[in-house]
């Protein structure tokens, strides 16, 4: 009886321990992901800008940009937006507005979401200990911390991915009600990204394949294919619609409209093609980032480069450990879920003109997970190598009957002989060096975890003391000033001139977002260049001039509002200029005003 409650409380304080470590790794995955959200990263990105425009549009007048009704797939650039955040978004702007905040907020809950869903299958898949790493990992890591921070249409894959493998391992574990909120998030995927569009189907065909002994082929399953098939069907018309097989679709209700172009030249169609994607793919993850700041680091590592050889060690264990359960049990363990995860991702991302981050963003839940299991193993391998064979030739754990013994409270051990010294010396030698083993293991996980939060340490002071210049990282190209702190400019050109504004290096996104443009006001006046369908430039709204130097022709009685990279370019072409913030000021000819 008296074992019965040690054992009950002991329950409870492990279950304490756990809780109390959950709360603190979300607290802190919630802090980074929430705090300074309107104002790090600095200024709209024209994706995030276009998808928060097009929320307020169908929210406040029932049309995109383009004027399709409630569209299932957005016209943006001409080569389209997914409407998943956008549609997120709306509750949001009609409580708080179209602040940068509210834009992303979506994002960050849902980011902070993942954290639990990782920990969830984490638990699913190994134990609650594993569940408890693979969060911190997340909670922590530079990308995800970036991804969360972003408003993108694409970043939204990641997220309800996640959510919808997490209630796949439930339901393979035998909770049959996590079926349905399972197919709900695969069907809400499919209107994140467009690679989900072949990333889902793929997946949940080899889940299929490779379980096949966990699934019950009963009406339940066939509902839930249904259901996703439902979700499915308004993306395979709008498909129909893109390869011209049916017309557009237009009803009071919803619209399925043709797009000026589709990206399907981006997907490898030769071998060539595939191995220098290939080659690519690997170079990128390898280095950690690509050439967009906003969704990378190139300082401290995507994924920490510290992490490096956790990958290595982990990739190598999870296989080994696969390959044995597999020949052991006859059938693929849950945690395979995992190895179908990355290897889809990545042989999706092979088939990708120059992935980039954000393109392939579903192989990166899966890598920084091998990573959580490589410090698992580490641990293992360290532990196995201090205690060496002599003094680990010993079982890892003692019983709590030995346990007894060894205080004195239980029943004789017979295989230690019936002396009760000699059990008692047996059983503290045989205790001690367990005990010794598990204060190594515990401290060869306190240096992995302090390598990690040193790594975040470092992470968290490089976004804090981030430059407001972007231009000091070598990326002149994606200055800040394209985004941020153009709004007083604009209106300062407004009160000082009642012609054509020349808008210098920002995009028409930002300015349709920023002045409220109606969709039938930017329809009636919108001027494209008509250049590339895919990705059409726009030459003006209305007054509003972009793309058009001071120096060229026409500009005399224009009013220009530019970045200050380009000051000095301007005044020498005979411009007075006029500082109105620290990114963007108003230029005008001396004598045109």
């Amino acid at each position: 009886m008296q074992s019965k409650v040690s054992e009950h409380r002991k329950e409870k304080w492990r279950f304490r321990k756990e809780t109390i470590a959950l709360v603190g790794i979300l607290f802190v995955g919630c802090l980074v992901r929430l705090i300074a959200l309107g104002s790090n990263p600095m200024g709209l990105h024209q994706d995030e800008a276009y998808s928060a425009y097009n929320a307020w549009s169908v929210l406040y007048y029932g049309v995109d940009s383009y004027g399709y009704t409630r569209p299932v797939y957005y016209t943006v650039w001409g080569s389209g937006m997914s409407v998943l955040y956008s549609y997120l978004t709306m509750p949001f702007l009609a409580l708080f507005g179209t602040t940068v905040w509210a834009i992303r907020l979506p994002q960050a809950i849902l980011g902070c979401l993942t954290i639990l869903a990782v920990y969830g299958l984490g638990k699913e898949m190994y134990e609650e200990k594993t569940g408890l790493l693979f969060a911190l990992l997340i909670a922590i890591n530079p990308w995800h911390i970036k991804l969360s921070r972003f408003g993108l249409d694409a970043s939204t894959a990641v997220p309800f991915f996640v959510f919808a493998v997490y209630f796949l391992c439930r339901y393979l574990n035998g909770k049959r009600e996590s079926l349905w909120p399972a197919v709900l998030c695969f069907g809400f995927t499919l209107y994140s990204y467009a690679l989900t569009w072949v990333a889902v189907p793929l997946f949940l065909l080899c889940v299929l394949i490779f379980f096949r002994k966990r699934i019950s082929f009963d009406r339940q399953l066939v509902g839930g294919i249904v259901i996703l098939g439902v979700m499915a069907l308004p993306l395979i018309l709008f498909l129909l619609v893109n390869f011209d097989f049916i017309p557009e679709i237009r009803t009071g209700l919803f619209s399925i409209p043709k797009l000026p172009a589709l990206r399907t030249g981006e997907m490898a169609i030769s071998l060539g093609a595939f191995k220098r994607r290939f080659l690519w793919l690997v170079a990128m993850l390898w280095s950690q980032h690509d050439d967009m700041w906003w969704m990378t680091d190139a300082k401290v590592g995507s994924y920490y480069y510290a992490s490096v050889p956790f990958f290595v060690l982990g990739i190598v264990y999870f296989v080994k450990q696969l390959l044995c359960d597999i020949k052991k049990k006859k059938k693929m363990p849950l945690y395979g879920l995992l190895g179908i995860w990355f290897v889809l991702s990545f042989a999706l991302g092979c088939g990708i003109d120059m992935a980039k981050f954000h393109k392939v963003n579903l192989i990166h839940i899966p890598i920084i997970l091998f990573g959580g299991l490589g410090v698992i193993e580490s641990c293992r391998i360290l532990s196995r190598i201090c205690c060496h064979k002599k003094k680990a030739a010993i079982e890892e754990n003692v019983t709590e009957a030995e346990r007894g013994n060894l205080s004195g409270t239980g029943e004789k051990t017979k295989a230690f002989g019936s002396s009760s010294n000699e059990c008692k010396q047996k059983l503290g030698e045989k205790y001690k060096k367990v005990q010794k083993r598990e204060w190594f293991r515990k401290g060869t996980v306190a240096i992995c975890l302090a390598i990690y939060l040193v790594s975040f340490s470092a992470f968290c002071y490089e976004q804090i003391t981030f430059p407001v210049d972007y231009t000091l990282y070598g990326q002149s190209a994606q200055s800040h000033m394209h985004w941020y702190k153009y709004e007083k400019a604009i209106d300062r050109a407004e009160e000082l001139t009642k012609g054509e504004i020349g808008i210098i290096n920002l995009n028409y996104a930002n300015v349709m977002l920023y002045k409220k443009i109606s969709p039938w006001g930017y329809l009636e006046k919108v001027k494209y260049d008509g250049e590339d369908p895919a990705f059409r430039s726009v030459i003006s709204i209305d007054r509003y001039v972009f793309n058009k130097m001071p120096w060229e022709e026409g500009t005399e009685d224009m009013v220009f509002v530019y970045p200050y990279n380009l000051e000095q370019e301007i005044k020498e072409a005979g411009f007075e200029t006029e500082y109105v913030t620290e990114c963007y000021g108003v230029a005008w000819k001396k004598s045109g005003l």
